[in-house]
């Protein structure tokens, strides 16, 4: 078959015309190749905008260079591969589970619900909590990192060591003028590794950092790093719910997406083998 190839020099004339005069291409032509046009049309269809129009053409260039190569290539495939009908099978497949998924997907938008309430999210966690396991230590505490120089350290390290409403005041207000680090997350589950990674001193001590409501202290050279963890939960142990509750509302969703397709695809079958539709054979 002959190919005929043209208009290529003129990317960059058609498409200046096109972006200026905005017409949509429909009608120009950059190429025919093994019998097939490929049109500009094809191009601005999928060009990312805001680009310049050097960066236009390029991109058109580019596109058309890649359609010849499919083409040619494609069209050199369908002259030696006569036998087409497993690939004409495999297509089919293809075509029927993409057609099942979008189904599904329409039937899943319609018929489940994608909100649940925060107390299903902790049945949900409770009944499964053995799933949702910790990949790292994790701790709620309290993080400074104090200058050698700073005055009143010892007031500090007696605050820091029963920190009630009034010393975590006080705590607050040192830090303010004195503190390089004040980390504050009683209330938030924080990886530890990320605490040990703006200190000194404690590494190799994770184990004994997860001791709920103490006080940890090191130094070195320049800085006083003081620590009190307040809760824990060891790597490998179940997760707070708070702090894994992304997943459960994942992992929750799907095995209801799961059991949902399943309920229907068991539906369906019942209801053809009702009408008639359905006959399974027992050898």
């Amino acid at each position: 078959m002959k190919t005929v190839f043209w208009l290529v020099c003129l990317v960059p004339l058609l498409l200046r015309s096109c972006l200026t005069s905005d017409k949509s291409g429909d009608s120009v032509v950059l190429a025919k190749v093994a019998g097939e046009t490929v049109y500009l049309a094809d191009a601005l269809e999928g060009m990312p905008g805001g680009l310049s129009e050097k960066d236009s053409i390029s991109y058109v260039k580019e596109y058309l260079s890649g359609r010849i190569n499919d083409i040619l290539v494609y069209d050199m495939a369908v002259r030696n591969i006569p036998q087409t009908k497993e690939i004409d099978k495999m297509v089919e497949n293809y075509r029927r589970s993409l057609m099942i998924y979008e189904y599904q997907q329409r039937v899943l938008n319609e018929k489940l619900q994608s909100e649940v309430s925060e107390d299903e999210l902790k049945a949900f966690y409770e009944q499964n909590a053995q799933r949702f396991t910790s990949d790292q230590h994790l701790i709620k505490g309290l993080f400074l990192k104090v200058p050698v120089s700073a005055p009143n350290i010892d007031k500090l390290r007696n605050w820091t060591r029963n920190p009630d409403a009034e010393a975590l005041q006080k705590v607050e207000s040192y830090s303010v003028q004195y503190a390089t680090i004040y980390n504050y997350f009683m209330d938030q589950w924080t990886n530890l590794d990320d605490i040990l990674a703006t200190a000194s001193g404690f590494t190799g001590k994770e184990s004994e950092l997860l001791s709920k409501n103490h006080t940890f202290e090191s130094s070195d050279d320049d800085f006083y790093y003081i620590l009190y963890v307040d809760d824990s939960v060891e790597k490998g142990d179940t997760a707070p719910f708070e702090y894994i509750r992304p997943v459960v509302v994942n992992v929750m969703l799907n095995t209801r997406k799961t059991e949902f397709i399943r309920q229907f695809e068991q539906d369906l079958r019942k209801k053809a083998s009702d009408e008639g539709r359905l006959t399974i054979y027992k050898n």
